[in-house]
């Protein structure tokens, strides 16, 4: 039971470790090109 369970916290930690990156990868040229985008507004 106990192997299990860690390695159940590891999977779960995995996948939020892969969420985070991917989310952080997916938003932040999103994010850059609405920072580059607001000086031409402007």
């Amino acid at each position: 039971m106990l192997q299990f369970q860690t390695l159940g916290v590891v999977s779960s930690f995995k996948m939020n470790l892969v969420g985070v990156l991917g989310r952080s990868f997916f938003e932040f040229p999103n994010s850059f090109q609405k920072r580059r985008e607001k000086p031409k507004k402007k």
